[in-house]
């Protein structure tokens, strides 16, 4: 898809490279156009090594490009044999299977296709292929298995389920010819919100195909590549960085189980079947960077190792530096969201890193910091090198999230999609992120960035991870509160953890007022910490080691903090019927809708 001489040194190729309409240089306007266009350039070569287990010892199952673009064709026909038509949502519960990108790319030829993360409770399924009015579930798997039963009884119109093998049967005809849908909805990914429930991202074809082609000029793929898939397919980054977009440029994926980083055993080999397979890129999120930083191998080891791309959430900047300079190889730290579908900003290939930036933005992107007042509104734009709410503008962005009402949608003025994140965009075009909008602990009517917390302690030896995020507190709405996960081996408690970060933070307002270890941070699908759960577990701490004072540990034990649609956090507990009042009036105060029930 890309010339092999597109040069990305800088904002200055970028503009050079978009002086051509986006128009000119797709060959389809939506993934199955693109791949198939893929196929008839290399029909027999190897698309996809598949193994299951993500051990060196799996027999490798290996499938041409000829013979997925069977499997696409094949499965589309029996999705129209069942009645999907453009408008139908055909939702996912896979693992990483090859046939899992074969089945996607099917729904997205004839219907729209609905990954859904498998790790999410039964209830939470259930409530997702609920609001994407899911006509079709294609399911398979232990993990899906287990549940399925579950989460069909909880749907309140459960849709028509088919297996994997269901998909390919030979006595349905293969669907014939592609039609170009690059202006139709063809994708739907459910993402999280700051409250912890999911929003449905609605994707065209030409989102995909853009994306597709910024990606391609952001890692230099090509047909050379070889592509360690490992991310979950459910997420925009499995799905597109490590797996499809590879594919459309001709490359290998090696997959890398069916469970991907999760596997048992997986990560340990990592570094080992890179060295066998001649991989030449690996993808994965701060969790995972983090880990194979901990066991690198000699540059000589794994000699066609070319580039990591750190996904998902901000690598700490010394993880990155010991990758590349003991790997001497080029790590890019993408930048974006599902809303997005993918990436919109990248670390030039042939330009010098610049360590903690997340790049420039890519072609027919753009990227602009913007001023909000307290309440969120746009204020105007942000001088050069000055932090605002980062906006981006472009061909990949959507059009709004599905069944939410027009204030409920992310944008500013003249279609800029508001990100949520923290940043500044420097003189040279260097976008840096510095936190979420979002996540921003509001201690009376200062905000408090999060990442102030948690860079002071990551410099602690023994942290692996760290997340800070306000409690509830009946003065100052919200006081900053720090979760840590220890490195394997190592020991601290929380008074010392504690007494380093108020050394290390120079805004006293941001020292953190507690601070729990945990045995592990809860993590999204995609590897990020997963705030919005942290931010359940303040609450209820906060909200029972009062209650603990006021009415006794017994009615400490039933406090319990769930999201919710309207109200964001919602605290429940039950206290003897003659405490009632006084614990309504204590927590009055709080700025936070709770109920109090009589035991």
């Amino acid at each position: 898809m890309i010339p092999t001489t597109s040069v990305f040194s800088g904002a200055q190729d970028v503009a050079h490279i978009a002086r051509v309409p986006l128009a000119d240089r797709l060959p389809a306007r939506d993934l199955p156009g693109l791949l198939e266009h893929a196929v008839r350039s290399r029909p027999q070569s190897l698309a996809i090594r598949f193994l299951s287990s993500g051990r060196l010892s799996d027999t490798p199952v290996d499938i041409t490009y000829a013979a997925l673009w069977d499997r696409v064709l094949s499965a589309a026909g029996v999705l129209v044999h069942h009645g999907v038509d453009t408008t139908d949502v055909v939702a996912f519960l896979l693992p990483n299977r090859p046939e899992t990108l074969a089945a996607i790319l099917a729904a997205q030829v004839v219907g729209i296709a609905a990954p859904i993360n498998m790790y999410l409770e039964a209830a939470e399924i259930a409530g997702l292929l609920d609001a994407m009015n899911a006509r079709v579930l294609v399911a398979h798997g232990e993990i899906v298995e287990a549940k399925l039963e579950a989460v069909l009884a909880a749907c309140r119109q459960a849709p028509r389920v088919l297996r994997l093998d269901d998909l390919h049967a030979s006595v349905i005809e293969p669907l014939g010819s592609l039609r170009d849908r690059g202006d139709e909805h063809v994708a739907l990914f459910h993402t999280g919100g700051t409250t912890g429930l999911p929003k449905l991202v609605p994707l065209s074809g030409l989102n995909l195909a853009a994306t597709a082609w910024f990606s391609t000029y952001a890692y230099g793929y090509t047909a050379g590549d070889t592509v360690l898939a490992a991310m979950p397919m459910f997420h925009v980054g499995g799905l597109l960085a490590s797996s499809l977009i590879p594919l459309l440029n001709g490359a290998c994926v090696v997959i890398d189980g069916e469970l991907g980083y999760r596997g048992s055993g997986t990560m340990a080999e990592v570094w080992a079947l890179a060295a066998r397979e001649a991989v030449t890129v690996v993808i994965g999120p701060p969790t995972v960077m983090g880990q194979l930083a901990l066991a690198m191998p000699e540059r000589a080891e794994v000699p066609a190792l070319r580039l990591l791309i750190n996904g998902a959430a901000a690598l700490p900047v010394a993880i990155g530096n010991r990758l590349v300079e003991h790997l001497g190889v080029q790590l890019t730290e993408p930048w974006g969201l599902t809303e997005a579908c993918l990436a919109a900003t990248s670390m030039p290939l042939a330009g010098m890193r610049r360590a903690g930036s997340v790049g420039v933005a890519l072609p027919y992107c753009e990227v602009k910091a913007v001023a909000v007042d307290a309440d969120g509104r746009e204020c105007g734009d942000c001088p050069v090198d000055t932090i605002g709410v980062l906006a981006i503008r472009g061909p990949s962005v959507f059009g709004g999230y599905r069944g939410a009402t027009l204030a409920a949608q992310p944008f500013f003025a003249d279609g800029w999609l508001d990100t949520g994140d923290l940043g500044r965009v420097d003189a040279e075009g260097y976008v840096w992120i510095t936190g979420r909008a979002k996540d921003l602990i509001k201690r009376g009517g200062h905000g408090i960035d999060p990442a102030t917390i948690e860079t002071a302690l990551y410099a602690h030896p023994a942290v692996a991870l760290a997340a800070a995020v306000g409690k509830p507190d009946a003065y100052a709405g919200e006081l900053p509160m720090a979760y840590v996960q220890l490195k394997p081996g190592c020991v601290a408690d929380a008074a010392d953890l504690l007494a380093w970060a108020a050394a290390r933070i120079t805004e006293r307002a941001a020292i953190p007022k507690e601070l729990v270890i945990l045995e592990a941070l809860p993590l999204t699908g995609v590897g990020k910490v997963h705030k919005p759960q942290l931010r359940l577990d303040a609450a209820r701490r906060t909200f029972a080691a009062l209650l603990h004072d006021e009415a006794g540990p017994a009615a400490a034990q039933t406090v319990e903090a769930q999201a919710h649609p309207r109200h964001g956090t919602s605290i429940r507990m039950r206290v003897p019927a003659a405490q009632v009042a006084a614990v309504q009036a204590l927590f009055a105060p709080f700025p936070l809708h709770f109920e109090v029930d009589s035991l």
